[in-house]
């Protein structure tokens, strides 16, 4: 029997579909694999507590680990303190403290209903088998969605409706559009901004009523989106399914480049490293009471549990063409690689109108990728609005001083991040947002002066924790709130606690110091030897 998330899911499925093609294309259900095949695959585990499935963000937990159901936490629990004879090291402090480390998955928080397989979902209505959802509703088998509606198969939205397998900011009414922002009536378009009612367009600005990068005027456009549409609906309802996208590049890439486009390698931008540098000193300051040393030293340390960014050449100049850590992935699910121009190089191609014929037979895959791979290219990059001094960065939104990494939104002296949102040196972290002076933090915010925490909220000079919100001054603390000078979730008076955090830190200091790595994280201290 269905559930109501997804009999309401499947309701709005087929609404999308109408919204898209004029018509329905079969059920949610139908299409479920073919609408995943963008998101990376979901981490569920068992419950320790109740054996329910679990749902997590992200894969890096031990697998043998214990696992917990968010709705299953007791807060209230009172534990007896570690004895100080634990407390000597950070081994013996790990393993006294395994008994009290479970990781909670389903996190559902704020004015929520109807979610489903799903976890870090926030005021969110209907969800199913999705992670990263906040203020939004129907949403499907997609991942990283914010302040959107009706969205399916999607990797990446924000302030966006009616969507279907695409990726991007501002959109309405788009199916397969993929790093683009600003569209509204759109299908089969890449890199493309503040564009309405194109088809098959790439790297095009300010465009309407075009198809292959050609405005050809509202009549015939009209035209061919009445041909193609019923098309499209009837091969998703026949097969659950039609070509990505992704997949029409792919094809593209048999052909070699136009010689129409021709590119100068692009000069690689100068990089100040000393803003960075400080940054970094002064989180390691804080964190571990001293600096550390040069950054790049430490860059496996930094880059562990984190996405790192892949290079690769142009293929119309042989500048170097940053693919953002987190889509890397996609890159195993798509043979693309020989695709991605530089983002100034895209842009260019999308102001090349008449490159190709805008007569469409119809939706079959190599007829389309014969016709369209003079300009079907797109890259994983973005730079948007001001954005200063930076190496090896991918997609990065008014930020300045940062180091190699990808998402940095509105923050500077970072590196080594995948989302660092409103930041100011952060260094090794997953979607760290408005947190200062953290290392190796992992879909937390309001962070300051922490190492090694996971899905943590307003929290200062914490240590090797999960799920915490308001605890300051600890270590060791797993799903729990209001803390202050604990270890292990059980609080000491502070004076002892001063004592033995002082002996933890030097040690995680001299260790990192001397080997440029850590033996314990986040992710393996809750691993349960079997």
């Amino acid at each position: 029997m269905a559930s109501d998330a997804y009999s309401a899911l499947d309701k709005a499925w087929r609404g999308t579909c109408r919204v898209l093609f004029g018509q329905e294309a079969g059920g949610l259900s139908d299409c479920a694999g073919w609408l995943s095949e963008y998101a990376e695959e979901i981490r569920s585990e068992k419950s320790s507590i109740s054996g329910k499935a679990v749902t997590f963000t992200q894969n890096e937990y031990s697998g043998s680990a214990r696992f917990m159901a968010f709705d299953e936490i007791g807060y209230g629990k009172k534990f007896a303190p570690i004895p100080l004879d634990d407390m000597k090291d950070i081994d013996s402090l790990v393993t006294a403290a395994k008994e009290r480390l479970q990781y909670a998955g389903n996190v559902v928080l704020g004015h929520s209903s109807g979610v489903q397989n799903s976890s870090n979902v926030t005021d969110s209505h209907y969800v199913l088998d999705s992670t990263a959802v906040a203020s939004s509703k129907y949403v499907a088998y997609s991942k990283y969605i914010k302040e959107s509606e009706y969205c399916f198969g999607v990797f990446g939205a924000e302030k966006d409706a009616y969507l279907v397998k695409s990726m991007g900011s501002s959109l309405k009414r788009c199916f397969e559009c993929h790093m683009v922002n600003y569209l509204s009536d759109c299908y089969y378009c890449a890199k493309t901004q503040n564009c309405r009612e194109c088809f098959f367009c790439f790297g095009m600005e300010n465009g309407s009523y075009a198809i292959g990068n050609t405005p050809v005027g509202k009549e015939k456009y009209l035209a061919l989106k009445a041909k193609l549409l019923p098309e499209i609906a009837e091969k998703i309802r026949k097969d659950g399914r039609i070509f990505s996208l992704l997949k029409l590049i792919e094809e593209a890439g048999a052909h070699k480049p136009d010689s129409r486009l021709k590119f100068a390698k692009e000069k690689e931008a100068a990089f100040d490293i000393a803003p960075v540098q400080k940054g970094f000193d002064s989180a390691c300051r804080l964190v571990f009471g001293k600096e550390m040393g040069e950054i790049g030293k430490y860059e496996k340390f930094l880059f562990k549990h984190v996405p790192k960014n892949v290079v690769v050449p142009s293929p119309l100049s042989g500048s170097a063409s940053v693919v953002c850590g987190y889509r890397r992935h996609v890159l195993n699910k798509f043979e693309i690689a020989r695709r991605l121009p530089t983002e100034d190089e895209i842009r260019s191609v999308g102001k090349l109108a008449g490159m190709v014929k805008t007569d469409v037979g119809g939706m079959e895959l190599s007829a389309l990728a014969e016709q369209f791979h003079p300009i079907a290219y797109t890259n994983l990059d973005k730079v948007a609005g001001k954005c200063t001094n930076f190496r090896n960065c991918a997609v990065i939104i008014e930020s300045q001083d940062c180091l190699e990494g990808s998402a940095f939104d509105y923050s500077k002296k970072c590196g080594y991040n995948f989302w660092a949102s409103n930041a100011e040196s952060v260094f090794g972290s997953c979607a760290a947002w408005f947190s200062t002076f953290v290392l190796k933090n992992f879909y937390s915010k309001n962070m300051t002066r922490s190492l090694e925490c996971d899905g943590c909220e307003s929290c200062t000079d914490l240590y090797y924790s999960h799920n915490c919100e308001n605890v300051r001054d600890s270590m060791f603390c797993f799903n729990a709130k209001n803390l202050t000078n604990a270890v292990g979730n059980a609080p000491l008076p502070a004076e002892q606690y001063r004592k033995m955090k002082g002996a933890i830190v030097a040690q995680l200091a001299d260790e990192l110091e001397k080997k440029k790595d850590l033996k314990w994280d986040i992710f393996n201290i809750g691993a349960i030897s079997k």
